[in-house]
């Protein structure tokens, strides 16, 4: 398809006389030039927090995800959005294409408000035949935008490992993920806005509205009573009560929130990464200097971990020189994508054998803290390195190829020693109960289970199928797409 004319739009300054601001105003006042964090560990209160800035909001809200699902917490933040666009808040959304596919209509819909407008990254020019798109332009469709943030006012955002989803707020009865975001405030803001900025404005960012076929005003108005319909049902949904007790949420309301305070620098890969362009650029790069500085420690958490051949031998370079290295990630029977773990197991003793410490997380909600409780099984999703208890990344980036060099990735660094301290104390001490600690017995892997002392001679909790499927998807020649 032809370029496409679209208009260009910047972020809007912080209003200096609105809630949001009047609410932080002392906290910025007292730490100029610096970076404030809250973290979100919890998704309650994850959740909770992106409602409060949405309500707070009084100029203007940029949203930007991989995933967006129209299910109960997609609806509720949707419909906050909305609340914002009616009084005024210009509300821009930036979302990957690749899931967007069954909300298609929805997002047309939206964009028919004249204070919503709605973007597509990378998009299919093909929306009814999708998937037959994909296989035919899977060079350029392969390659997606996986930040996620979200920002109100240019005041507070929101950055981390969290999708839009049932599943990252503790509402889903099948899965929850164990995820981590970061509540942000003071000068690490702006740069979040002009990272959104770059991509809203790029030309791989296409407006809805030339990617699907306009609906008639009739439907519009039908949407939007549907809308009320299913808003006025959900006032007595269950998880309504459990957004009412949110720690979090009192916290706000009594303005009891502890900040940590430290030096913020926001990375991000380039639009043009989708194109292989401006490599110099990359997040890689970012983080590869950011891991150099560890001097003494440095822990790694990622959901799905493919260090390959060379980022293995590095590991294993790095810890020979004195460097205690610590990976926690998913077990077998608690990931979602069968093939990353395919590409993962074949890495796992070497790490182990050269000492490095790796921890694979349960998959039974019964060793899960009490904030995941409500679903069967849990996964984890939190993508964090902290290096010597002093500096914490916190993101989208995942420790593996697909991250590295095809999808588009945004996080931030910070640095605050009793916020990365702290941290990684937390993290250890869940280990005990929520990850097999994974060791060598008689030259054979081994799952150590700490909490009970016990052992496990083949992968834990996992059936039969799931262990036959991950062997024979690491005979394919796939890692480069992991």
């Amino acid at each position: 398809m032809a370029d496409i004319d679209k208009q260009a739009s910047y972020k809007i300054a912080a209003p200096q006389d609105s809630p949001l601001s009047r609410y932080l105003n002392a906290a910025l006042s007292a730490h100029p030039e610096q970076t404030g964090v809250y973290p979100l560990s919890n998704g309650i209160d994850a959740f909770i927090a992106r409602l409060a800035i949405v309500d707070s909001a009084t100029s203007s809200i940029d949203m930007q995800y991989y995933i967006y699902r129209d299910d109960d917490t997609g609806k509720l933040l949707m419909w906050h959005l909305i609340d914002a666009a009616n009084r005024g808040v210009r509300v821009r959304i930036l979302l990957d294409d690749l899931t967007t596919k069954t909300i298609d209509q929805a997002l047309i819909v939206l964009a028919s408000h004249p204070n919503i407008h709605i973007r597509l990254f990378n998009p299919s020019y093909q929306r009814t035949f999708r998937n037959i798109a994909m296989l035919t332009g899977f060079s350029r469709l392969n390659h997606r935008m996986h930040n996620k943030s979200l920002t109100a006012d240019n005041r507070a955002t929101i950055v981390g490992g969290r999708n839009i989803g049932n599943e990252y707020f503790s509402n889903n009865e099948d899965v929850d993920f164990g995820d981590f975001d970061l509540l942000t405030i003071g000068k690490a803001v702006d740069a979040v806005s002009e990272q959104f900025d770059t991509y809203w404005n790029a030309p791989m960012s296409i407006d809805v509205e030339n990617l699907i076929d306009e609906i008639n005003p009739q439907h519009v108005l039908q949407a939007e009573q549907y809308m009320l319909q299913q808003r006025a049902l959900f006032a007595d949904n269950e998880y309504m009560g459990r957004l009412e007790l949110s720690q979090l949420l009192g916290d706000l309301q009594a303005q009891h929130l502890a900040w940590y305070w430290g030096e913020g620098r926001v990375v991000y890969d380039p639009p043009e990464k989708i194109i292989g362009e401006n490599s110099q650029q990359w997040l890689l790069s970012d983080l590869g200097l950011f891991l150099a500085q560890a001097k003494e420690e440095a822990l790694i958490v990622s959901p799905y971990f493919v260090p390959t051949k060379e980022g293995t031998d590095d590991l294993v370079a790095a810890a020979k020189s004195g460097l205690t290295i610590t990976v926690v990630t998913n077990s077998l029977a608690a990931t979602d994508v069968l093939a990353v773990h395919a590409g993962y197991q074949q890495y796992r003793q070497r790490l182990v054998e050269h000492g490095i410490a790796l921890y694979e997380v349960k998959a039974d909600p019964n060793n899960r803290p009490s904030a995941w409780k409500g679903s069967s099984r849990s996964s984890l999703h939190a993508k964090t390195f902290i290096l010597d208890r002093k500096s914490v990344f916190v993101g989208s980036f995942n420790f593996d190829p697909r991250s590295a060099w095809i999808n588009t990735e945004l996080g931030i660094i910070f640095d605050n020693q009793e916020f990365a301290s702290g941290l990684q104390q937390s993290i250890e001490l869940s280990l005990l109960h929520t990850a097999y600690r994974v060791g060598i017995q008689g030259g054979e892997l081994v799952w150590f289970d700490d909490k009970d002392d016990t052992v496990r001679y083949a992968e834990p909790d996992a059936s039969f199928w799931r262990k036959f499927m991950a062997d024979l998807l690491a005979l394919l020649p796939i890692e480069a797409q992991l």
